[in-house]
């Protein structure tokens, strides 16, 4: 009965007091008044129950038609509102895109995008240990250690991008953003390197401007790095909700600060970057940025656009069929197929008198291998993925073809070879059976979904029926699926030794050096910086690499961090493969670091040789 003393003028309770003294009765009799209270309880119910919200959570992004599609949210992640400005110029604080909020860490993204883009020296920090930046070195790994600029990124390491730090001449900051803004008035505050700092008030629609303002090559690179903050391990289950609902979707870097006008106690975080496709997205909301991420990730996942069909590139060479020897490749009549790349529809005939029709649009060449036909495929990463899944399952189980787009997808860097920026594996029941044919929708939706997204830390594979460790069951998961558990839980169960995580991860390589590596390499590299200066055109000695222990899998360089990855040293194959990757690092800078033959023939001369 509160809401109908509310209602009630207060003359009128006097009245009612002065009525019961007397004993007469008052103008609103008994039953009256009962009445009148009852339906105004029942009205003041229904106007709170449809009073407007705060809201809890705003994101806006580029809407498919060109506007900015904006969205808000309540503490449930129920959706308030939403709407689209078609017109970004015209914005008001009445409407998310348009009002204030923080810059936050996100400031460390705009370096970080004139960095990889100018080419600028950008030398690591070293953590000092000291007392004075202890919070802010917090973010920079442990003391003592080295932080390059792409684990920079991921830990969000603010005195990395310090601009101070960098020697970054705020003149040709200025010229950098404002060739690519096209005006000054689309986001202000980027033009100005003083603003790099997290108080800076912008505005969305600013943001959303500044981020589709990145030159395409830094933004890819940025993008491919970002998803990895997706697997920092903050509060329990953080990052595993996020990914559960976006998958490799999403590339955002968090940040955290103060909401604007507050007294520094109610926490503003949320996110920015883009989706798969390079589609420019923000969100913010009550609390840090990683909370805001697990909170509200159904939520975001449900609002934001799907990204559209744009699967990751990349290069893999496959040779199809490489078990079963082909006979001939014809046109559909009968006509024999002319050598090259094909296109329309074939059939391929084999020895053993099997045909199979196929489609290709090019990326499938004919060739001649001895006096018989080959096919071979060259295909993007995710395009290999999604054409495993048309092979060896059925991608309509959704859920379950998700879980096996990540274990297809580890499978291939584990196992395949590489040739210049290619890896290199056959179509085979050894390896993994690929469709000659295009990718189905459903394939190429599981294996967009999990885009970057790899299992490390322990081998993996799969099979039909036959779960073991290390091994998925396609038949069990796709029966987890369906009893309601999601492509997470379906990889936890198979691989508990394992980790998802993001393909390029800066920060997750974990090293465990491999001192008889390093002291084996450190013998020979005077010897043969001799001979591969006079002899090797575009090799330049790099500093002695760290040489890493690989649990699993093929050899290889990290390119950024001068590291080598090798399983054993025990072989001459194992003291090749460490020359060979060593060649990489010392010809990254020159088109011979892509000649896989070539590199290979000098580590053999390197090792087998008189130089050895």
């Amino acid at each position: 009965m509160n809401g109908a003393r509310a209602f009630r003028p207060q003359k009128n309770r006097a009245a009612g007091r002065d009525a019961r003294a007397s004993g007469s009765s008052s103008a609103l009799g008994t039953p009256a008044r009962f009445a009148f209270c009852l339906l105004s309880s029942i009205f003041c119910l229904f106007c709170s129950s449809h009073a407007p919200a705060a809201p809890a959570l705003e994101a806006v992004w580029r809407d498919r038609t060109g506007g900015l599609a904006w969205q808000r949210f309540d503490g449930a992640g129920r959706t308030l509102e939403r709407g689209v400005l078609p017109d970004s110029s015209v914005v008001t604080a009445s409407a998310p895109p348009g009002r204030r909020v923080p810059l936050g860490s996100l400031w460390k993204l705009f370096v970080h995008l004139w960095l990889t883009e100018t080419r600028a020296e950008a030398p690591p920090y070293v953590h000092t240990g000291l007392s004075s930046l202890r919070e802010e070195e917090s973010y920079c790994g442990d003391p003592g250690e080295r932080i390059e600029r792409d684990a920079a990124l991921v830990r969000s390491c603010g005195l990395f991008f310090s601009p101070v730090r960098l020697k970054i001449s705020p003149d040709a900051w200025r010229d950098f953003w404002l060739s690519r803004l096209g005006s000054a008035d689309a986001a202000p505050w980027l033009l100005d390197l003083d603003a790099m700092r997290p108080q800076t008030e912008v505005t969305p629609a600013g943001l959303i401007a500044a981020l589709e303002a990145a030159p395409p090559r830094a933004r890819e690179e940025a993008a491919g790095i970002l998803l990895a903050r997706a697997f920092l391990r903050g509060a329990a289950g953080e990052p595993e909700a996020w990914v559960r609902h976006a998958g490799g979707l999403w590339r955002v870097k968090t940040f955290s600060w103060f909401r604007p006008g507050s007294d520094e106690k109610a926490r503003f975080g949320g996110g920015a970057g883009w989706l798969a496709d390079g589609t420019a997205v923000w969100f913010g909301g009550d609390g840090t940025g990683q909370g805001v991420m697990a909170k509200f990730a159904r939520s975001l996942a449900a609002a934001l656009p799907a990204p559209e069909a744009s699967l990751a590139p990349g290069c893999v060479k496959v040779r199809l069929f490489a078990r079963y020897p082909l006979a001939r490749v014809e046109r559909q009549g009968g006509r024999p197929a002319a050598p090259g790349a094909l296109r329309g529809r074939y059939v391929a005939r084999f020895e053993n008198g099997v045909s199979l029709p196929f489609q290709s649009d090019g990326e499938i060449r004919l060739t001649q291998d001895g006096d018989r036909p080959r096919l071979d495929a060259r295909l993007g990463l995710d395009d290999y993925v999604a054409r495993v899944l048309d092979r060896e399952a059925d991608a309509g189980e959704t859920e379950a073809a998700r879980a096996l787009a990540v274990v297809a997808r580890s499978f291939l860097l584990n196992e395949a070879g590489r040739e210049g920026n290619c890896l290199v594996i056959d179509d085979s029941s050894r390896k993994q059976r690929v469709s000659p044919n295009p990718a189905s929708a459903a394939a190429r939706a599981a294996a967009g979904f999990t885009t970057g997204l790899v299992l490390a830390g322990a081998p993996v594979g799969y099979h039909g029926v036959q779960a073991a460790p290390g091994r998925l069951a396609w038949r069990q998961a796709v029966a987890e699926a369906r009893a309601g558990r999601d492509w997470v839980r379906i990889l936890d169960e198979a691989f508990p030794q394992a980790e998802l995580s993001a393909l390029h991860d800066p920060t997750g390589l974990r090293c465990r050096r491999f001192p008889a590596a390093e002291a084996w390499l450190a013998g020979r590299v005077p010897r043969w910086q001799r001979l591969l200066r006079e002899r090797l055109p575009g090799f330049e000695a790099p500093d002695l690499p760290q040489v890493c222990l690989l649990p699993h899998g093929k050899p290889f360089s990290e390119q950024d961090r001068g590291r080598i990855h090798l399983h054993a040293l025990k072989t001459l194959n194992d003291r090749v493969a460490l020359a060979h990757e060593y060649l990489h690092l010392g010809l990254k800078h020159h088109p011979s670091g892509r000649d896989e033959p070539l590199i290979e023939r000098w580590a053999r001369t390197l090792v087998e040789g008189s130089h050895e």
